[in-house]
């Protein structure tokens, strides 16, 4: 495990795609597969991108897995979008989920874990436990909790275990998927 560099984004993002392929909030925003697969690589680039230039995205050596988390001395959430011309429904869309990450997130300082992907090959191995704990332990080193936000009950049972709590549920609008909403205390 290492901290990823801006060199390790192309790997990331087709990590994070495979990972999200079936994702209920991806297909949310991308039901068609051909669609998805054009655009959503972009997506995880951008975000590999900024998660690791602040110095907080762990991954594997080989990059089939990694955690990216936001710094508590950032106050904003950010949904990123890849560069490209977007159909008003899917506006519409990121302008909800925009909404509803700002509407719920903690108003206290956390370590907010964006993203934790792990190649569909690699999962099940202990991989992602092994970065979800190096980011927590970054967390208790600071005295600070941790927040991340998930679509399914398998995810948020998987959170659970590993000593977050449910601290809000929410149905997205425009028949988006159900989402929890998981702190981690300090």
């Amino acid at each position: 495990m290492r901290v990823a560099g801006p060199e390790d984004a192309d790997r990331l993002a087709i990590t994070a795609a495979r990972a999200f392929a079936n994702d209920p909030l991806m297909r949310w925003f991308y039901p068609n597969p051909n669609e998805y697969a054009a655009e959503v690589p972009a997506i995880f680039r951008a975000q590999a991108q900024r998660l690791s230039a602040w110095g907080h995205c762990y991954t594997t050596s080989d990059g089939v897995a990694f955690a990216g988390w936001e710094p508590p001395e950032h106050d904003r959430v950010e949904v990123a979008s890849p560069p490209v011309d977007h159909p008003a429904e899917r506006l519409e869309r990121f302008a909800a989920i925009g909404e509803a990450l700002q509407a719920n997130h903690p108003t206290e300082p956390v370590w907010y874990l964006q993203i934790l992907a792990t190649h569909p090959d690699w999962q099940r191995q202990g991989i992602g436990n092994a970065l979800l704990d190096a980011g927590t332990a970054r967390a208790d080193r600071d005295g600070l909790p941790c927040y991340l936000e998930t679509q399914t009950e398998e995810n948020a049972a998987y959170y659970l275990r590993h000593g977050f709590a449910v601290r809000s549920e929410w149905d997205l609008p425009l028949g988006g998927p159900h989402m929890w909403g998981m702190i981690r205390p300090a």
